[in-house]
């Protein structure tokens, strides 16, 4: 570890203590709201798991971002009086050092929101800690500002006609493109998105997985099961879910299932 990022580490670990009082295994709490929710929490694969205000994620250090970031949507995410931040820095609660700016200076990648600002909208604070570096995953700027902000979109859109979403959302880690800054950051070949939706007294999932590239493909073509996600994530989603439901909601893999036949 540098220097650089031994002081970080240092002061996440100092920070944390102030603001919780002690530290529990690997778990940091940087803030809550009324939103927050570890219910139906994936599982982390051993990375450090963050809870910041209206997200949690989990870290890994290997890959410089999160495997996994996680946030529930209900109506209170929109409040249209909370404007995007842009303050863009580090995550002081990471306690290796996050990614930082710097990794991204002349890349020609975007910082990629993995939970997105405009799902953020509880609180100036969850909007703020939205832009953390520990939230973000180098993107092509065709792929951030095209069919990944289309998706974000429609699963906003998606909310109004639920009670809530549970989304987790992430890069998939094996085999990238290329790694960026000095503290090679790693450049995922695609990404995936998991929704598990409550409504009418049902449950429902469905899961997304996109190439990293730009793509003008209708977003129902990237639509998969969360089953197929976990194996190739090897990541634990909804494990909370009765398993006869878990069954059903991780298995499908139809949009018009996941939005009509509730």
């Amino acid at each position: 570890m540098n220097y650089q990022k031994f002081l970080i580490a240092f002061c996440s670990i100092c920070v944390s203590f102030v603001c919780i009082g002690q530290l529990q295994n690997d778990t940091s709490y940087s803030g809550l709201d009324s939103n927050f929710s570890i219910l139906y929490l994936p599982k982390s694969n051993g990375n450090q798991l963050i809870h910041h205000a209206g997200y949690s994620l989990s870290y890994s250090e290997q890959a410089e971002q999160a495997e996994w970031v996680y946030y529930k949507l209900t109506s209170a995410n929109f409040n249209d009086g909370i404007k995007r931040s842009n303050d863009f820095r580090i995550d002081p609660y990471i306690f290796d050092g996050s990614a930082d700016l710097t990794d991204y200076t002349h890349s020609g990648y975007d910082r990629g929101h993995l939970a997105p600002a405009g799902s953020m909208k509880l609180s100036v604070q969850s909007m703020s800690q939205s832009f953390f570096m520990s939230n973000m995953s180098p993107q092509i700027p065709g792929f951030n500002r095209g069919v990944w902000k289309r998706l974000e979109e429609k699963v906003r859109y998606w909310t109004g006609s639920h009670d809530s979403i549970f989304v987790a959302t992430g890069p998939i880690l094996d085999n990238p493109i290329d790694t960026i800054g000095p503290n090679q950051v790693i450049v995922p070949r695609a990404y995936y998105k998991t929704l598990l939706a409550f409504g009418d007294n049902k449950i429902k999932g469905i899961a997304f997985l996109l190439p990293h590239e730009a793509s003008d493909k209708s977003l129902y073509s990237f639509a998969v099961s969360i089953d197929s996600i976990e194996s190739i994530t090897n990541i634990d989603f909804y494990y909370d879910l009765e398993l006869s439901i878990q069954d059903e909601v991780e298995s499908n893999n139809s949009v018009k299932s996941f939005l009509f036949n509730r």
